[in-house]
């Protein structure tokens, strides 16, 4: 968790360090900041915005991971209530809504009128917003003119007897897969964009974009892992 918070407080100063700071940095748009990077830059600011809410939010401690547009949104909250904030909270910083309750299928709140307003790991980070494709932080092919959805599945546990043990068994769970998979060659250590991975309740969620005989050997592999009951893949 403090690691989770260091980084994050480090990559949001990069991006909100005043224009006349006394040293310069590059402007973060689309050319300059990897897909990888945007995704990262959305978690740390989804988990300001929970930090924000603190004085609503007691006693919940949530991660939220990104691959492209899709967000899976794990943790430990109080009661239903909690969790229903803090979904409507992601959705609400990617500039999203879901076409139908409780339904992964999300698409942009508003298609105009967004000129200006600069969202969270949006394809133009600090430039200003000219078309209506800015309207959320759903990335979309610059040649791709249908229209643009993303999926976020919510994992939080509610009211765990144990929510400090949850925790700590999924993060634990989640970096022996990583480590796991690493060892394997499957994936590089420094490497976020082939997969994402994030364990809730023994279950290993694997976010990437990954064809069916590379999903069949990590699931095989990450079954092994003691803890693991299951592995749910979310291919952007």
């Amino acid at each position: 968790m403090m690691n989770r918070l260091f980084w994050c407080g480090l990559l949001l100063l990069v991006f909100h360090l005043p224009a006349d700071a006394a040293w310069e940095l590059p402007e973060f748009t689309a050319r300059s900041l990897s897909p990888a990077g945007m995704d990262q830059a959305f978690e740390c600011e989804v988990q300001q915005l929970v930090d924000e809410h603190a004085d609503r939010l007691q006693g919940v401690d949530v991660v939220v991971t990104r691959f492209g547009n899709t967000i899976v949104i794990t943790g430990q909250v109080r009661d239903a209530g909690d969790r229903a904030r803090v979904d409507r909270l992601v959705l609400d910083a990617a500039g999203i809504s879901r076409e139908q309750s409780d339904a992964p299928t999300v698409v942009p709140t508003k298609t105009s009128g967004c000129e200006g307003k600069a969202l969270a790991a949006n394809s133009k980070r600090k430039s200003i917003l000219k078309t209506n494709r800015d309207c959320s932080s759903l990335r979309v092919d610059e040649d791709q003119s249908m229209a643009t959805t993303g999926q976020v599945f919510n994992h939080i546990g509610v009211a765990a007897s144990d929510p400090v043990a949850q925790l700590a068994r999924a993060e634990l769970l989640a970096a022996q897969a990583r480590l796991l998979l690493v060892d394997t060659d499957v994936i590089n250590a420094m490497d976020r964009s082939l997969v994402r991975l994030v364990a809730q309740d023994g279950v290993i969620y694997v976010l990437g974009n990954l064809d069916a005989a590379r999903q069949s050997e990590i699931r095989a592999a990450l079954m092994k892992l003691p803890g693991a009951d299951d592995v749910r893949f979310y291919i952007d």
